[in-house]
């Protein structure tokens, strides 16, 4: 099989792992079929997190091999403190967009706060279910998201179509995945295709996945650190 079919088929291949893993998992367990009883989310995330970390270690693998990218300098203060103020900026252009969002179709105050810090924790008091659902977050969700979107799919396109149709294409790709659970309208839509945008320039700086990985984990932190604070504050 030649180089340039191998890459789409396991691209194709990681895409689907994803869907599978993200979408089987959670309907196996909504059907309860072993009767766990209330012990059925925390085996959920159990088995979610081991295979996202077989996926992420298998694409880790393939991506080196297929890729061979180089790193086009190694990391210093300024790439860290460039992550940080990018992650400021973002999230005040998240506020703005949530905004937006509020005016253009009468979000009342707890349903915008729904939508911006919107992040897929059970509401429990369970502290390991949250604990096992924040290191899904945090640090799995990033890593399996940047190696398909930035990684793979990105130097995919790269030299193949302009700078401009392969950042649309794969922020497109990467809005239209979070449908319809985060995503309920166009401006949403927006936001997260602003947000790849965002992640894409940050690795193309290094050339780094690492870059990327830190911001969308950065990202995804204040969303759990919000909803712990958010129900103290507004419920």
């Amino acid at each position: 099989m030649g180089a340039r079919l191998k890459k789409p088929l396991w691209i194709l291949f990681f895409f689907v792992a994803y869907i599978v893993i993200y979408g089987g998992i959670e309907i196996v367990f909504k059907r309860d079929l072993w009767n766990l009883g209330r012990q059925a989310d925390m085996w959920k995330l159990i088995v979610t997190i081991i295979c996202v970390g077989i996926l992420v270690f298998c694409m880790y693998k393939v991506h080196t091999k297929l890729f061979k990218l180089t790193v086009k300098r190694k990391i210093q203060l300024m790439d860290l403190i460039f992550v940080f103020v990018t992650y400021i900026a973002d999230r005040f252009s998240s506020y703005l967009i949530s905004l937006w969002s509020s005016m253009a179709y009468g979000t009342s105050r707890i349903n915008l706060v729904n939508f911006f810090f919107r992040v897929n924790l059970p509401l429990t008091t369970d502290k390991y279910i949250f604990a096992l659902e924040a290191l899904r977050l945090v640090c799995f969700a990033p890593l399996i998201e940047e190696f398909l979107f930035r990684g793979f799919l990105n130097n995919l396109l790269r030299g193949k179509v302009n700078t401009f149709v392969r950042m649309s294409i794969v922020s497109i790709l990467f809005a239209a995945i979070h449908m319809p659970y985060y995503i309920q309208n166009w401006i949403q839509f927006i936001a997260y295709f602003i947000g790849s945008i965002i992640l894409l320039l940050v690795y193309e700086r290094r050339r780094s996945l690492f870059d990327a990985i830190l911001l969308h984990s950065l990202y995804n932190s204040l969303l759990v650190i919000l909803f712990i604070e958010i129900p103290r504050r507004f419920f």
